[in-house]
């Protein structure tokens, strides 16, 4: 054998030992595909982890929120509006500690979201509207909560205004005043009318808590950040301007405030503030509702927020009744804007 036969043969065994390692070195396409499935793998596990802190956090808040059994509900064959598409959680705010107690429920708005229109509508209705009290007759709409409580308010509504109700949160007054603290103010105009109108309900808010009667008292009309002190007292003010049609503005309006100054605030400040909610909180919701009901607060954040008054405009009279000044109403007007706000 000749030294070139014998090269020859030794680079063949070169070559066809470099195939071997070539066939056995992963493709290309093999090599991206273990790098995407090692990344999906890590963003599961990331994905995964997230959500288990997240239902930690967010289950603690849950536990701090005072659930309560739902009372007993009048039947009723009244069709109602609804849809897939709509929750409606009433808001009840009262002068009271306790929703035992049944005070004045001088705050009825409903937060009507809107999961297709991507809106969360707040809907006031006036105390002193006239309407049907199941099993009273006709009434005061506030009075139904005296009556009976949050479900005779629920199924009130219901009768007259034939939309459905989902659930219900109640808090009182001094909670209200806590979750302002809690987002830090809310930053309010005032006129010099409103800033000497909220001086008495603040005297008699201090006198209860054992201030001096003239504590958070506004020197006149202007913009203020003002404390939850100065803004329930705004809130409740009733006898400057047009009566109950303007505070049921001024409680939309705080609220709307309240909502826009929390998506602002830092995460410690909104832990402070989220845990100050739930604590002021009293409803009929199970927990496991309320979790769920979380999950879509994340999308919620980003929905318009819209306001509407009931009775609307042009839809109602005034009248006295039994020597009470009560709102006479358009039912079927007052319906059918209900039914084009919310669905």
């Amino acid at each position: 054998m000749s030294s070139f036969d014998y090269e020859d043969e030794e680079l063949e065994d070169d070559i066809e030992e470099a195939d071997e390692k070539e066939e056995k070195k992963p493709s290309l396409f093999r090599r991206i595909f273990r790098f995407i499935d090692k990344l999906l793998g890590f963003a599961v596990s990331l994905c995964t982890i997230l959500f288990i802190v997240y239902t930690v956090i967010v289950l603690r808040y849950i536990h701090e929120v005072e659930t309560v059994e739902d009372g007993e509900r009048i039947e009723h064959d009244t069709v109602l509006m609804q849809s897939k598409d709509v929750t409606n959680i009433l808001l009840i705010g009262a002068d009271t500690r306790s929703a035992e107690e049944r005070g004045r429920a001088d705050t009825v708005i409903l937060l009507s979201i809107n999961s297709d229109r991507e809106t969360i509508t707040m809907v006031s209705f006036m105390r002193d509207s006239y309407v049907e009290i199941p099993g009273r007759g006709m009434g005061k709409l506030n009075a139904s909560y005296r009556y009976g409580g949050a479900e005779l308010l629920m199924d009130t509504l219901e009768v007259n205004f034939k939309f459905e109700i989902d659930d219900y949160v109640y808090i009182n007054f001094e909670s209200f005043s806590d979750i302002v603290d809690a987002v830090g103010g809310i930053e309010l105009t005032v006129s010099d009318a409103e800033a000497q109108g909220m001086r008495a309900p603040m005297a008699e808010v201090n006198d209860i808590a054992g201030r001096p009667s003239n504590t958070d008292f506004l020197p006149g009309g202007g913009t203020y950040i003002m404390n939850g002190n100065q803004a329930l007292a705004y809130a409740r003010l009733r006898y400057v301007g047009n009566a109950d049609f303007e505070r049921t503005q001024r409680q939309r309006e705080v609220i709307r405030k309240i909502f826009e100054k929390a998506k602002t605030l830092s995460i410690g400040d909104l832990d402070k503030f989220l845990k100050t909610c739930a604590q002021s909180a009293v409803t009929n919701m199970a927990k496991k509702d309320m979790y769920l009901l979380s999950l879509k607060m994340i999308r919620y954040v980003g929905y318009d927020l819209e306001e509407l008054r009931i009775p609307c405009d042009d839809c109602y009279r005034g009248a006295t009744i039994g020597g009470q000044s009560v709102l006479e109403l358009d039912f079927d007007a007052n319906v059918k804007t209900i039914g084009e706000a919310l669905y």
